[in-house]
């Protein structure tokens, strides 16, 4: 039995780690390697914005509250180029499969093909968030929290919850901007650990509500200890009222049933209802509770769909039917062992490092202009030392110029552009912004490669 645990544990590892196969850098790892080398460099961190020509010069404050995970992946760049930054989110991947499988271990054994099944929905869940990114360690410390947080639900003796303080701490540091999980899931725990009970279950409850009291208020606290303090407990609040980046920024987009994404997970949240109301097993309402909470968060936002499927980790393979049929283990793994490569020949393209021709960045270094760049170019420039206009940072222009740049990007007011001193542009090609500058007169094209086009003021 042993033995089969081990290879249901590798077979779940590698389901969900496959997700890989789809890595790429993104945008905005760009900005965060600059970040990283900056602190590591100056040994500070800025507290104003010092990458784009309009944020130093509107001094505009910025929050950064990820600058410990940007020192560590600036670490893992230096260290091991993009390969050592492909490692970070292998090594993150397998860091979060484990922290599932041990959610509910003993029900993946007696449950292997439900395991198996589970593992590959995580897959599909994780497979377009592969990015070197913080939020692949929010996800390995919310699903901590939620292990930590059930372990004391169901065994009174656990002491894991104590670990709770360190979790806050860390996340504050890595990614502020989600760390307020921790005291939210903790405080829910709270509320369900005093309600009324029965008498023989009285002292029990009690040392529960000690835990989820001591973990609920310790989280708080150490959130607050960051180079912002106290900010970070309203930061993610802020952020989610900002309707500028609800409609601009694709991963705070409401769920689309017009995207292949958003029919997926819908089809995963319809599949878990359906579980819940067909298990013949009483409900607890706490799991409820946690499901229709993460579900309208995934709904309202589909960057919380991996935080769902974390909650849904913990929770469904409780109300799993009890399982029939023998699955042989071992072919499977070796199955997966010898398509690995596959995988890896015929799915994984090299990811462009690359977003600018040398060319542009070369003109643009070397001639005085006042530029304009698309919204997903700005991360890229930044690494380049070239002051952009805007970047990924949504959160630092959200009261100056990031619903202007929204409008311009998307062809709905481009008359904006005249807004601001600008001369030189660079956007993306096939662009409403880049048909906008090519069809005017105003502007005359310098640069095009396949990717990009750079125009500038006549």
């Amino acid at each position: 039995m042993k033995k089969e645990k081990k290879i249901l544990l590798f077979i779940f590892i590698i389901l969900i780690s496959i997700s890989i196969f789809l890595f790429s850098f993104g945008s905005d790892f760009f900005w965060h390697l600059k970040v990283g080398e900056y602190i590591s460099i100056h040994k500070k961190i800025p507290l104003t914005d010092i990458f784009s020509w309009y944020g130093t010069k509107n001094h505009l404050p910025w929050i950064s509250h990820e600058w410990l995970f940007e020192v560590l992946i600036y670490q893992f760049f230096r260290i091991g180029k993009e390969p050592g930054v492909f490692l970070y989110v292998l090594f993150m991947l397998v860091l979060i499969s484990i922290i599932l499988w041990k959610q509910n271990e003993k029900i993946f054994t007696e449950h292997p093909l439900n395991a198996i099944l589970w593992a590959t929905l995580g897959m599909l869940v994780f497979a377009n968030k592969t990015l070197p990114r913080p939020h692949l360690i929010s996800y390995f410390l919310f699903a901590l929290t939620i292990y930590f947080a059930y372990d004391t639900f169901q065994n009174e003796k656990s002491k894991k919850i104590y670990w709770a303080p360190l979790i806050s701490l860390l996340w504050s540091n890595f990614h502020g901007g989600s760390s307020n999980l921790s005291y939210i899931v903790y405080g829910t725990f709270l509320i369900f650990s005093i309600l009324p009970i029965t008498k023989n279950k009285k002292e029990r409850a009690k040392e529960k509500q000690r835990k989820y009291f001591y973990a609920f208020f310790t989280s708080i606290f150490c959130i607050g200890i960051n180079p912002h303090g106290i900010k970070m407990l309203f930061y993610p609040y802020l952020n989610m009222t900002y309707q500028g980046m609800i409609q601009c920024i694709e991963e705070w987009q409401h769920l689309s049933l017009t995207r292949i994404d958003g029919i997926f997970y819908s089809l995963f949240m319809l599949g878990i209802l359906i579980t819940i109301l067909r298990s013949k097993k009483k409900y607890q309402v706490i799991d409820i509770t946690l499901l229709f909470l993460f579900m309208i968060l995934g709904v309202k936002s589909t960057r919380f769909m991996p935080y769902f499927f974390i909650v849904a980790t913990s929770i469904i393979p409780r109300y799993w039917k009890e399982e029939k049929r023998k699955v042989q283990l071992l072919p499977i793994f070796i199955f997966l062992l010898l398509t690995i490569p596959s995988f890896y020949l015929t799915i994984y393209q090299k990811p462009e490092f690359n977003l600018v021709s040398e060319e542009m960045i070369f003109y643009l270094k070397n001639e005085n202009h006042t530029l304009y760049n698309s919204y997903e170019l700005g991360g890229y420039l930044i690494y380049k030392e070239i002051p952009v206009f805007i970047d990924g940072r949504a959160d630092l222009y959200i009261d100056t110029i990031l619903c202007d740049v929204c409008e311009i990007e998307q062809g709905k007011n481009q008359q904006l552009l005249d807004h601001y001193p600008l001369d030189t542009f660079l956007v993306k090609n096939h662009t409403k912004i880049e048909s906008y500058l090519r069809k005017n007169p105003k502007y005359q094209l310098k640069l095009k490669d396949q990717k990009n086009s750079l125009y500038i003021l006549k």
